[in-house]
């Protein structure tokens, strides 16, 4: 229900919506879902509002949640501790994964949902902003993993050959290619 679009008398109804817990409001949603006109009409608009994807957007989103990882919480979870030595490359390694991980989730969400374009959208945001950030990223933890942003998206892109056509694979292959093609020529 659109705020702006509500009726001045419907503001008693729109109170009672707010109101609910996330949980309550997916329950009322599959419970009116049983309706199958009032389905199509859900999913046409959940459709509507999931095919907004934006590769830049997502490629910002990606950059900063990396570029905002302190080299602190780096070293509070490498070095010595009661349970033997952890190696401060290998911790940033899976720091950077574990900051990436919801990313590619929600990557998998238009997938597993058979959205192609979006799924595509976010995997090139994704590749984007992990490029950017190996190539660009101003924080001090970026220092302790140069190379990993760079592993991180090729990993994805392994991935993403394992389940995809190859007309779809050589698009995000050219993609990723397409941000190295300066150093090529020089």
């Amino acid at each position: 229900m659109d705020k702006d679009n509500m009726k001045d008398g419907d503001n008693s109804q729109l109170k009672f919506i707010e109101a609910l817990s996330r949980e309550a409001s997916i329950e009322i949603l599959l419970e009116l879902c049983k309706d199958n006109a009032l389905a199509e009409r859900i999913v046409a608009m959940v459709k509507s509002d999931l095919s907004d994807v934006d590769a830049d957007e997502v490629a910002d989103k990606v950059f900063r949640s990396l570029n905002s990882i302190q080299v602190e919480d780096l070293w509070d979870n490498s070095g010595k501790t009661r349970w033997g030595y952890h190696e401060p490359t290998e911790v940033a390694f899976e720091m950077l994964e574990d900051e990436v991980r919801s990313y590619i989730q929600e990557m998998d969400k238009y997938h597993n949902l058979g959205m192609k374009r979006e799924e595509k959208e976010y995997c090139k945001g994704i590749i984007s902003g992990l490029l950017h950030y190996g190539q660009g990223g101003n924080n001090e933890f970026r220092d302790w993993c140069p190379d990993d942003p760079f592993t991180i998206a090729e990993n994805i892109i392994y991935d993403w050959k394992q389940d995809h056509s190859a007309e779809e694979i050589e698009e995000i292959q050219a993609f990723y290619d397409s941000f190295f093609a300066d150093d090529e020529t020089d």
